[in-house]
């Protein structure tokens, strides 16, 4: 499976895309992501399976006072 990495390097700051993995697990992606992004001391990194993502691009705008759910 592919993961985005995103992190941060100060609490407050913004998270931002820094790259990606392939694993075979979440556990695997953790680690992966740890040992090929260890060039700072990051506040917060996390991974998210690709697949996981949802694209907004193309989706109708919520209409107001509509549960979207």
């Amino acid at each position: 499976m592919k993961y985005e990495v995103f992190a941060r390097v100060n609490q407050g700051d913004d998270t931002i895309h820094i790259g990606s993995v392939t694993a075979k697990s979440d556990r695997l992606a953790k680690v992966y992501a740890r040992n090929t992004f260890n060039e700072e001391d990051w506040d917060r990194l996390a991974v998210v399976r690709e697949d996981h993502l949802l694209d907004v691009e193309g989706e109708a705008k919520p209409m107001v006072g509509v549960n979207a759910e």
